[in-house]
C-alpha cells in the first residue's frame, strides 16, 4: 500500500552557498537545486520544489524515483557545514516551517574565505 503524505515523515538535508552572486541551495538526498536572492529565499524555493517532486511521486505511485543523492563534493559542503554550526554552538539554529510530506529540512549555510 503507497504511503500517502498524511502518514508519511522524509528528513531532507541542504547546504545553502553563494556562487557568482546567487544563492543556491541544494537537497543532498534528491540532487534538486534552487536559487534565491537570499539564503532564506533560496531554501524556500528548494522546499516548495522537493515537495513538489515528493507529492508527484506519491501520487504515481513512485517514491522511490526521487532518491537521488547529490554527488560527493556536495555531502563534503554539508559536513564542513556541520563541523562549523557545532564550533558557534551559542548560535541559535533556525529551521523554516512547512506542511507534509517534508516534515524535517536540515540545511547549512557555508562561507569560503
Amino acid at each position: 500500500m503507497p504511503k500517502t503524505e498524511q502518514d508519511l515523515s522524509i528528513n531532507l538535508s541542504a547546504i545553502v552557498y553563494q556562487e557568482a552572486g546567487i544563492w543556491i541551495a541544494h537537497c543532498l538526498e534528491l540532487d534538486l537545486v534552487a536559487e534565491g536572492k537570499d539564503p532564506d529565499d533560496a531554501l524556500e524555493a528548494l522546499i516548495s520544489l522537493c515537495d513538489l517532486q515528493i507529492t508527484v511521486a506519491l501520487n504515481e505511485g513512485d517514491l522511490e524515483s526521487v532518491f537521488k543523492p547529490a554527488p560527493p563534493e556536495f555531502w563534503k559542503m554539508f559536513s564542513k557545514g556541520r563541523q562549523k554550526l557545532l564550533a558557534e554552538k551559542g548560535r541559535p539554529e533556525a529551521h523554516p516551517r512547512f506542511e507534509a510530506p517534508v516534515e524535517r529540512f536540515e540545511a547549512r549555510e557555508l562561507a569560503f574565505t
